[in-house]
């Protein structure tokens, strides 16, 4: 499972490196720390538990350090973390040969982020080892780091991670290729119908004001999101789910599993278009490459949900 690290801060990040550092080396590990050079890392002098196995665990003394990035494209090969003299791996370098120049011992020493892991991860770990002459050096991204906290169900749960992180959960629909599919026959369905804005409204949902009233969706979010950018697009909707039976099977029963949970967990949320919001981050978040380029449609898809009473509360 691949946990959505860049959506903690910094300091919770530090504080699960370091949770994970007391399973993997020892309960020795001390407490990320403001040093002289502003920079926080962890330490630990003795033998580790078991890493980086427990056949042959290093040994001496650890320094351990912590780089989070809210950029969840962001990997290890890019410029800024190594490969230019300013990046963030050179600037270490310096401050380790400083520490190292005033006579202090380091035997191991551990960077942990939440960029991808890439090939280049070995290039870094060499260029570490030559510029410090460290003995053991090892980069840990965010890949492993998800590895074990998957192994760890109670750190998930601390830092409510993945499935601890959701008010609610969905099945894999194949809601993506319903998307992907109407994205690519838009042009070709805008030629066959003809928005009405008036024949739709006139299905008595222009105030919907029962409905948005009972689902506590403000009257600013339905004008300027639903009226005004979407609501033009549901009959096209209409029409495409009309004309394939088989996307039409996968939307009704994806409206179904949502209808039903979002009503167990509605009291998680306060608007409706709190809702939207999170669905949207969800669905996206499982089909980033898939949607990408569709992402805008996801809108107009649990818009039209909503306008059709296919999710959220009648009565």
């Amino acid at each position: 499972m691949n946990y959505r690290l860049e959506d903690i801060s910094a300091d919770d990040f530090e504080k699960l490196v370091n949770e994970l550092c007391r399973i993997m080396l020892g309960i020795g590990v001390v407490d990320f720390s403001k040093g002289r050079d502003g920079g926080r890392d962890g330490r630990l002098t003795g033998t580790a538990n078991e890493y980086p196995t427990k056949v042959n665990p290093w040994t001496g003394r650890f320094i351990i350090q912590a780089k989070h990035t809210e950029d969840y494209k962001a990997s290890c090969s890019n410029n800024g973390f190594h490969g230019n003299k300013s990046s963030l791996v050179n600037g270490e370098i310096d401050k380790l040969n400083k520490l190292i120049g005033k006579g202090e011992i380091i035997d191991n020493y551990l960077i942990f982020t939440n960029r991808k892991e890439a090939e280049s991860r070995e290039a870094i770990i060499k260029h570490i080892k030559t510029q410090t002459n460290i003995t053991n050096v090892d980069v840990i991204g965010n890949a492993t780091i998800s590895s074990w906290i998957f192994k760890n169900d109670a750190l998930a749960k601390q830092f409510k991670l993945g499935l601890y992180a959701l008010p609610l959960q969905l099945t894999e629909f194949d809601i993506k290729e319903v998307i992907i599919s109407f994205g690519k026959n838009l042009k070709n369905i805008q030629k066959i119908s003809t928005i009405d804005d008036e024949m739709l409204l006139s299905k008595d949902k222009e105030g919907q004001g029962g409905k948005n009233e009972l689902n506590n969706l403000s009257a600013t979010y339905y004008k300027n999101q639903i009226k005004s950018k979407t609501l033009k697009y549901f009959a096209q909707i209409d029409d495409f789910l009309q004309n394939d039976n088989d996307y039409a099977d996968i939307y009704y029963n994806f409206a179904e599993e949502l209808s039903n949970k979002i009503e167990v967990k509605r009291d998680n949320f306060n608007k409706f278009e709190e809702v939207f919001m999170y669905l949207y981050d969800l669905i996206f978040e499982a089909n980033r490459i898939d949607l990408n380029k569709d992402r805008r449609l996801i809108w107009i898809f649990l818009h039209h949900l909503y306008f059709n009473c296919h999710i959220g509360r009648v009565a």
